[in-house]
């Protein structure tokens, strides 16, 4: 549009855009002026209830006349789209002046001055704006506040305002546009009334005022959360943290004054803009006497205006000892141990090894906050220290269960969302972007120079929302060989001024060397493997962390870390290997450490899951805000059928953590196991919003569609998958599991071969060992003897692991192969003689099919008696779905006993477990041993009604299934 004339309106450049509008400047060729036209966006001007409040938002403002608000000077249309000419303003919004930034206390008290003032003379006239935020109001390049965009604005007659009565709003205009229940305005800025949907007067929009006054002051929000929900429960239910805590340089007097127009009760805050204008300008006027000591006040003056004396003064700078306990008082932060003269400084430095330090103003950290730290700026030269001092820094503030660094994963995650590359820096200034990103409350810089043969090693906390350093720290190192030992006294020394106590800083400090390797090159190693890992890359992990053992091989976290990608690979025989090394070596590890080391001895070595979550509870007791104690109590409660308590755990996980998509994946899936599926689909919403990468979703979103019986969503899972390693064999084994599950069976050996091929194109061989008997499980409840026989031994062919060959055991049970089965039993339980799943799942289930076979279904039921407790559990194996296997053959052996009300419930709790069943082959047979059940009862009907669900569920199943022909003869015995 730019060149062209509208009315007698010259457009000549663009202003900017937003939902409402496109403001062009122009030339008022009549008048010769410069003005602004806001145009209606050409996809709403057909829109009568936009058109209405667009119209309304010109009303609204045209009659009002005053300096802080934007002048409306016309309205008008042209080529069918309405627009507003408003006076055209140089300068820039609120919102990005505050930018994350606190501002300075007079330029805030200034602006609200002058915001309150044009508040007063809207509702003089009887228009509530109900849209206050920082976007709507602007700031000259003069230093002038103007109220912006009344869209949202409500008028009511002048005897109805907030300064004469509670306003009612019975008789309002425009009511067609502001409907009593629909919450008007935007999040999170909107008053309680508001979120309610109630009705609205003055005092909502000084509430929403407040909220402006506080992010003015601080640089954040003060009612935050991930969704509309959580923010709305803040600004219902939560105080938020005092302003002058986030920023102590505020005047008191305007923290309280944020403080009563927050009020959530509205006959408690203020109840007129004129009011709190007045506090607000009387406040202004005392900041400004006590900067230029007017009033005849001028010792008072300066003794406000001064900082308090320090002995930094007369040239000297002051050197505090280590010494100063973090509950030293608030007012007092300095602990000085000897003057120095400025011109001695550098000397001191360099010859003496001292350290310096400082404390600022700036509140300490608590206990619900979150730290980035960033990459060391290494001006060595030796590439050595790069990510391995970061890595050995994170080591030891991991150990401090007060502290809580915000993990790889959810820094690489958001680098993504900033359009950063994988393994991008972290200067100072990207990773205080990151903090900002992720709600943290401050950056954790670190610097290594060289100084001849020494090492000076710097660190410095920054509060990303203000600015301010919250600490500074100057170690010495006397050689190369020394730094990590520096760093262990550095990182001590941090704990303490952060805000940790002395008791956990010396419960919890396991020297760097002894928590990973005196080796530089190992930890280098390490590092790059963790941050391999990070970006998913679990191959290349694995490979780094290879490396740092050959270069220590008693590097006890690399073998941990060895192992954890082994599992994740589904290397399972790997894994056991590594974790064993990795326990015998638990000793070299941190308090923390040990706690993660002994826990996965216990999961994947032993297997002992009643001892591992014993373990697991105290870990995550003594370290709250630990996601990974969080994650390994979750996935035993997981393997073991406690599904009301792995939502609790996933809960907590997002609550810590709600940055790292994989925690919104097991949430998700934390309540598909219970049957609630639209809590499912909005966990996977949630991450949605957050931008999350949601490939690694492909799971979950599988199988949500699944249950919606979403056949092209399936397919587009299984498309976004193609050509992943460690995603595409999955997906395809789902898929095949969805075809048995449908009866299509040669379909579903279609695709179970290509996860197989996929799986062994990836080097997986136990994984492609899995899917092989997985596939012989399917053909042997379907009653395929021989293709069972023939895919379990190409299973064991490929490996021999747990879950493979659990399944080859069970499907030659159910295929009649006693001898071969008993085999496989037995040697799964003399091999895994502690392990929970094999000795109360796996054998157990195994020996009671082979019971049943020997026509002794009493013998069965016996066996199963000790599963019961874990019966509803998963395999341990992420890549395949082991569930319920239990239940159905218990279900069996009382069908062979003719007790069919027994029999029904078993078959029962598979169909009431259709979270944990999923496409499991055993999930469509329920419906037909329910059938089966029903006709012991002697209940016909009911028993032709589940003959008929199987039938409807298996209409496009291939006809030559042994068990389909068995159930249509059965059926037909009962018409």
């Amino acid at each position: 549009m730019i060149g062209q004339t509208i009315s007698h309106y010259r457009i000549t450049g663009k202003l900017g855009s937003g939902g409402m509008g496109v403001v062009y400047r122009a030339e008022d060729i009549r008048l010769n002026r410069s003005v602004a036209l806001k145009f209606l966006p050409e996809e709403l001007s057909q829109d009568p209830q936009m058109l209405k409040r667009f119209e309304r938002e010109a009303k609204a403002a045209s009659a009002l006349n005053h300096p802080n608000i934007c002048t409306i000077y016309d309205i008008g249309e042209a080529n069918e789209r309405a627009f507003i000419v408003m006076e055209c303003l140089e300068g820039s919004s609120l919102k990005e002046r505050i930018c994350g930034h606190p501002m300075e206390a007079a330029t805030v008290l200034d602006l609200a001055v002058q915001i309150a003032d044009g508040l007063e003379a809207a509702y003089s006239e009887g228009i509530i704006h109900r849209d206050i935020k920082p976007g709507n109001i602007f700031i000259t390049k003069r230093g002038h506040a103007k109220i912006l965009d009344f869209g949202l604005a409500k008028r009511q007659p002048k005897r109805e305002t907030a300064e004469n009565s509670g306003a009612t709003n019975e008789h309002t205009i425009e009511d067609q546009l502001t409907r009593s229940g629909v919450a008007m305005g935007t999040f999170p800025y909107m008053s309680p009334e508001q979120t309610r949907g109630k009705d609205l007067d003055a005092r909502s929009d000084l509430f929403s005022f407040g909220i402006v006054l506080y992010e003015m002051a601080t640089g954040t929000l003060p009612f935050r959360g991930d969704s509309a929900v959580a923010i709305t429960e803040a600004i219902l239910n939560r105080v938020p943290v005092s302003a002058i805590s986030l920023n102590p340089d505020i005047p008191a007097k305007l923290n309280d004054i944020i403080n009563r127009a927050l009020e959530k009760d509205v006959n408690l805050r203020y109840q007129n803009a004129a009011d709190m204008r007045a506090e607000l300008q009387r406040l202004k006027r005392d900041l400004e006497a006590a900067r230029t000591g007017v009033q005849n006040r001028p010792e008072e003056a300066a003794a406000i205006s001064k900082p308090p004396a320090t002995a930094e003064s007369n040239n000297a700078v002051v050197v505090p000892s280590g010494d100063l306990a973090p509950d030293a008082e608030p007012h007092r932060p300095w602990v000085w141990r000897i003057v120095i003269p400025t011109s001695a400084v550098a000397l001191v430095v360099l010859v003496l090894g001292f350290s310096y330090h400082r404390l600022a103003h700036a509140a300490p950290l608590t206990d619900k906050d979150t730290i980035v730290l960033g990459d060391f700026t290494n001006s060595t030269g030796d590439p050595v220290f790069d990510g391995t001092l970061r890595q050995g820094l994170a080591v030891q503030l991991e150990q401090s269960p007060f502290l809580s660094l915000v993990s790889d994963e959810r820094i690489q995650q958001t680098l993504r969302m900033m359009d950063k590359p994988d393994g991008a820096r972290l200067t100072p200034e990207i990773a205080r972007d990151v903090c900002q990103r992720t709600e943290s409350a401050a950056v954790l810089d670190g610097s290594i120079a060289s100084l001849g043969s020494e090492y000076v090693l710097g660190l410095k906390a920054v509060n990303c929302g203000t600015g301010d350093i919250l600490v500074e720290d100057q170690v010495r190192a006397t050689g190369k060989e020394q730094v990590l030992t520096a760093m262990d006294k550095a990182a001590a020394e941090l704990r303490g001024r952060l805000g940790e106590s002395l008791k956990t800083v010396r419960r919890f400090d396991t020297p760097l060397e002894q928590a990973t390797t005196p080796s530089l090159e190992a930890l280098q190693a390490y590092s790059l493997g963790r941050e391999k890992s990070g970006q998913g890359d679990s191959a290349s992990g694995a490979l780094l962390f290879q490396r740092a053992i050959a270069l220590d091989p008693s590097f006890a976290m690399a073998y941990a870390s060895l192992a954890a990608r082994y599992s994740y690979l589904g290397e399972t025989a790997s894994a056991i290997e590594t974790t064993r090394k990795a326990y015998e070596l638990r000793d070299r590890v941190s308090e923390r450490e040990k706690f993660y080391v002994e826990s996965q001895y216990n999961r994947i070595v032993s297997g002992d899951l009643e001892k591992a979550r014993q373990e697991g509870e105290v870990w995550v007791q003594t370290y709250p805000r630990d996601v990974e104690a969080w994650v390994n109590l979750e996935f035993i409660d997981w393997m073991i059928g406690k599904y009301d308590k792995v939502l609790d755990e996933s809960r907590e996980i997002v609550r810590l953590d709600p940055g790292d998509i994989y925690n919104y994946s097991g949430l998700a899936l934390a309540y598909v196991v219970l049957n609630r599926f639209e809590e499912a689909r909005s966990v996977i919403e949630q991450a949605r919003t957050k931008n999350l990468d949601l490939q690694y979703l492909n799971g979950g979103l599988y199988i949500l569609a699944f249950y919606q019986n979403d056949v092209a969503g399936m397919a587009k899972q299984v498309a976004s998958a193609a050509g992943r390693p460690g995603a595409e064999d999955v997906l395809l084994l789902f898929d095949a599991d969805t075809a048995a599950y449908y009866g299509r069976l040669r379909k579903s050996r279609e695709i179970s071969d290509k996860a197989v091929a996929s799986a062994k194109q990836s080097k997986e061989k136990e994984a492609a060992a899995a899917y092989e008997g997985d596939a012989a499980l399917r053909e042997a409840v379907f009653g395929n003897q021989e293709d069972a026989r023939q895919r379990s031994s190409a299973a064991l062919a490929l490996f021999q692991g747990r879950d493979a060959q659990f399944e080859a055991a069970l499907a030659l049970a159910f295929g009649g192969d006693v001898p071969k089965a008993q085999t496989l039993a037995d040697d799964l339980a003399k091999r895994f003689p502690q392990n929970t799943v094999v000795q109360f799942n796996y054998v157990p289930t195994v020996r009671a099919q082979l019971a049943l076979n020997r026509k002794d279904p009493s013998k069965a039921v016996e066996i199963l008696e000790a599963v019961t407790p874990y019966e509803l559990g998963q395999s341990e194996d992420d890549n395949i779905t082991l569930s319920l296997y239990p239940v159905y053959v218990r279900g069996e052996a009382y069908l062979a006993l003719h007790q069919g009300s027994e029999a029904a419930a078993e078959f029962h709790k598979i169909l009431d477990h259709r979270g944990v069943a999923f496409n499991e082959p055993i999930a469509p047979l329920a419906r037909l041993g329910l059938a089966r059940s029903y006709a012991l009862q002697g209940d016909l009907s009911k028993s032709r009604a589940a003959y008929e669900d199987f039938f409807k569920l298996w209409k496009d199943a291939d006809p030559d299934i042994p068990i389909l022909k068995e159930a249509k003869s059965e059926y037909a015995k009962l018409r």
